[in-house]
């Protein structure tokens, strides 16, 4: 009798090539100088057995608990089979402790890595993360077309709307630097305590106020690009309140909750509030090509003349890395968009031909 065929997924092909090349990033920011390596003679499993790091910081449990996430998800679909679920989920929670476990041991051995339990540990409750929301995959399908659906009643059809989208989406990913972007390398922190608001105006940070007064204006300004007539005011109401939302969400991932005080102070709310008045503006909304091109231009232009250098000296290694390289390149490729978006207007306008 002729054996049954295992049906095969819909979703095996794209598995097959996303897992090794995801865990090849990962490999990419794990052993990071890749050079220098010690004697094998070196390597053990000790470091498991240890105390605790001394230094415990938010950001780099943030990003192996993101960084491993995708990884637990694609192998917890990828071990899954019809009414086995729960395999999926143990499986790839396994595969990616294992990863983490041999990419971590293997640090031992380069110069500048020291090999942490608690980054095992946090790497594989990551990838548990994962594997246990891939048990809610078929929801996170219908959830993608929805997102579809209102893509299309809210932004214009076509590729270059697609590509500005996904810069607007790296614009909120670059959030975890919890500066404003033209603020990235010379603009500080602020943290004045929820509570304690400035003692007379000589004590508001101005240059808080106008850097994000300014960010967010010419973010309001590039997504007015993207909408299709008759969106506007509501668009721009809700893109206000999620950038608020992502930078307050980013601070307390980040923060102590006793640290928030640069996301709702007196100039965070004000900077927002001056923002939404100018992109409501008639003269702004019909004008907001020219709007998003100046404030995108500002954007580079502040950066250009206060920061030290156009890209941080930092590794990128970690989530609050990459999100002051995004923060830095963000504006040059969303001034870059506005070139593509120009040229298309200006074909669409032109007479046709004979």
């Amino acid at each position: 009798m002729a054996r049954r065929a295992r049906p095969v997924r819909p979703h095996t092909p794209h598995l097959r090539a996303f897992i090794p090349l995801y865990a090849l990033f990962i490999a990419f920011g794990s052993l990071h100088p890749y050079s220098g390596w010690d004697s094998l003679a070196l390597w053990s499993l000790d470091f498991l057995s240890a105390p605790w790091p001394r230094f415990i910081t938010r950001t780099d449990l943030a990003t192996n608990l993101l960084v491993y996430a995708p990884m637990g998800y694609a192998l917890a679909l990828w071990f899954s089979a019809p009414g086995h679920r729960s395999r999926g989920v143990f499986f790839g929670a396994l595969v990616a402790a294992s990863l983490s476990l041999s990419l971590e041991s293997l640090q031992q051995l380069l110069p500048g890595r020291i090999a942490s339990n608690l980054d095992v540990l946090v790497n594989s409750l990551g990838g548990l993360t994962g594997a246990l929301l891939a048990l809610h995959h078929g929801r996170w399908i219908r959830a993608g077309h929805a997102a579809g659906r209102w893509r299309e009643h809210w932004f214009t059809p076509g590729a270059l709307t697609n590509l500005g989208l996904a810069l607007l989406a790296l614009w909120f990913l670059s959030q975890f630097s919890l500066l404003p972007t033209p603020g990235i390398g010379w603009l500080h922190l602020h943290l004045r305590p929820i509570d304690k608001p400035p003692d007379s105006l000589s004590g508001v940070n101005t240059a808080w106020l106008l850097a994000l007064f300014l960010e967010i204006s010419a973010v309001g300004a590039f997504t007015a690009c993207l909408l299709r007539p008759g969106r506007y005011v509501g668009a721009m109401s809700l893109l206000l309140v999620s950038a608020f939302f992502a930078k307050l969400l980013t601070a307390t991932v980040l923060l102590k909750l006793s640290a928030l005080g640069g996301v709702v102070s007196l100039e965070t709310l004000g900077a927002f509030l001056l923002a939404f008045w100018l992109l409501l503006l008639p003269s702004v909304s019909r004008r907001r090509h020219l709007a998003a091109m100046a404030g995108v231009g500002g954007l580079i232009a502040v950066r250009a003349a206060f920061s030290k250098s156009l890209l941080p000296s930092i590794s990128a290694l970690n989530i609050t890395g990459l999100s002051f390289y995004l923060g830095a390149v963000w504006p040059v490729l969303a001034l870059a968009w506005l070139a593509l978006y120009a040229r298309r207007e200006r074909k669409a306008s032109a007479p046709p031909s004979d």
